[in-house]
């Protein structure tokens, strides 16, 4: 999905300019109208005139943002959200080697059968980071075998290891983030390859 655009929103009993960004976890709303409406309860996405208009969990929004834009929401509100896995590019031709602490369900599900016990048929390294040695063995593994490193770790100040740290100490080797991913509300995970 990937949409971000500056127009006007109503929404709550509130009205004003904002920032809209359309993520695969749903909308988000940043100015003078906040919020965060969930991809699940959206429903009833159209365009009339330069607006967008939907309901999130049966409460009216309306985004205008130009009928071109609108447009442009619809189609990427009609197509299916891709699953995990897809966005880490796990699957049965592409295997993860799976490192660090237990795995949140979310990516215990997305790696599923698509998994290896060692870097011997991996594509890439799913570092499940719990704690600051789990980073050292993420990096340590990825240096030795040079396949890309899925960072997962938790989010907000009360994660064992943070994004800065995360982001401190592969990019201090050389390392370069390429991609990000939504795990759940309490993780994330970024993707980093190896210097060239």
């Amino acid at each position: 999905m990937g949409r971000e655009t500056e127009g006007h929103a109503v929404w709550r009993d509130q009205s004003g300019a904002v920032r809209a960004l359309l993520e695969s976890d749903g909308i988000i709303l940043r100015g003078e109208v906040r919020g965060k409406l969930p991809r699940a309860g959206l429903m009833g996405w159209r365009v009339e005139g330069e607006d967008l208009c939907l309901s999130s969990d049966g409460e009216p929004l309306v985004l205008t943002l130009g009928a071109k834009e609108a447009g442009a929401w619809v189609k990427a509100l009609e197509k299916p959200v891709p699953s995990l896995a897809a966005k880490l590019g796990v699957s049965a031709t592409a295997r993860a080697w799976v490192i660090g602490g237990p795995p949140p369900e979310e990516i215990a599900v997305a790696v599923s059968g698509a998994t290896v016990a060692g870097p011997e048929g991996a594509a890439m390294i799913v570092a499940v980071l719990s704690g600051p040695d789990h980073l050292e063995a993420a990096l340590a593994a990825g240096q030795a075998s040079g396949l890309r490193v899925w960072c997962v770790h938790g989010k907000g100040k009360a994660a064992a290891v943070g994004d800065a740290a995360v982001r401190a100490a592969f990019r201090a080797a050389g390392w370069v983030d390429i991609k990000a991913s939504a795990v759940s509300d309490a993780f994330t995970a970024t993707l980093y390859r190896p210097p060239v």
